[in-house]
């Protein structure tokens, strides 16, 4: 349970299987380190098929550098302020309903 349900006093029911495992209400998905590493990678082979763009020739001159460092810091600092909200309405609405959805699509 998450501090939003504690503070609302809030407890939501899980959805069990028939299998009785919990596959619902609840679950947070944690996306570990390799997954990470392999969407990056994935995002930076279809920014050079796309877009020919190649991190590492942005990264070879001063001037790229310089907007690699300006672009980090504009997303850190939009993350630090929508980290909270994106990471709520991911767990508690979006991964519920698209475990809802999958699970049903399984058991038709």
């Amino acid at each position: 349970m998450n501090k939003f349900n504690k503070e609302r006093g809030f407890t939501p029911t899980p959805i069990i299987s028939n299998r009785s495992e919990i596959i619902g209400v609840g679950l947070q998905r944690k996306r570990g380190f390799i997954g990470t590493i392999f969407l990056i990678i994935i995002g930076l082979a279809l920014l050079k098929y796309f877009l020919n763009w190649s991190i590492f020739d942005a990264a070879a001159s001063e001037e790229g550098r310089g907007t690699i460092s300006y672009v980090r810091d504009i997303l850190n600092t939009l993350w630090s302020y929508l980290a909270t909200p994106v990471n709520f309405i991911w767990n508690e609405v979006v991964w519920p309903l698209l475990t809802l959805l999958l699970n049903s699509l399984k058991n038709n």
